[in-house]
């Protein structure tokens, strides 16, 4: 036996990383988490109990559609990105999502130049930075798991009305669940269509994505009833 460590067998490190390298060059990638990823370091902003947190948006939201002022939402929007960096988060963090909002916001802005006024553009253009920003700053720092909880004490009150704030709850975690589920399956009809060469054909990519999806709902359907968890 000399020893080296380079024979295939099962288990060895060798089969190990051939195994892992068939699953990347195989294009088996995980499901995106799309809420809920918090960022790391952990800063004091983690720590503020998220119904403080979303009680801030709601204000944020609040303020700017009731004065529409460019220089206040403005100002809210440069002051949210002052705490980001003091919670340690990093720029990278906020960077796409700032190049994809400023898009949606140019053109705002110029339809608002020629059809209202640059004032009126300029403070669209700061709420919807603004409300961007704080639910950045809310999905950076809260788990998922923080934001149900939440949810489920938000609507326990509606149990005095015969709600059933249980089903409520499990209706939201699913919810959650599934938008990052259907976006994974998204981006699986997208790289299949582009390997058959189908890159342009819209049926191509969404048909299988709705099919999959609809399993993927009557599969939690059956599972719910099979644990009689709801009626």
């Amino acid at each position: 036996m000399n020893g080296n460590p380079t024979v295939g067998a099962a288990g060895s490190p060798s089969a190990g990383g051939a195994g892992v390298t068939w699953r990347k060059n195989a294009g088996i990638r995980p499901r995106p988490q799309l809420f809920g990823k918090v960022a790391a370091p952990r800063g004091w902003l983690h720590r503020v109990p998220t119904g403080v947190k979303l009680g801030l948006i709601a204000a944020i939201g609040v303020v700017a559609l009731i004065f529409r002022d460019p220089v206040i939402n403005w100002s809210m929007f440069a002051v949210l990105v002052i705490i980001g960096f003091t919670a340690r988060l990093r720029l990278k963090y906020f960077l796409r999502t700032w190049l994809y909002v400023a898009v949606l916001v140019t053109i705002v802005m110029t339809l608002q130049y020629f059809f209202g006024s640059l004032q009126s553009g300029l403070a669209v253009g700061g709420t919807v930075f603004a409300c961007v920003q704080a639910a950045l700053l809310l999905t950076l720092t809260t788990s998922v798991a923080q934001l149900l909880d939440t949810f489920t004490v938000i609507v326990s009150p509606l149990r005095f009305v015969g709600a059933n704030t249980e089903a409520i709850a499990l209706t939201a975690s699913l919810m959650v669940r599934a938008i990052s589920h259907i976006s994974g399956l998204l981006g699986e009809a997208e790289r299949a269509a582009r390997a058959r060469g189908l890159d342009s054909s819209i049926k191509a990519r969404v048909v299988p994505a709705i099919l999959r999806s609809v399993k993927y709902a009557q599969d939690t359907g059956r599972a719910l009833d099979a644990r009689g968890i709801v009626d």
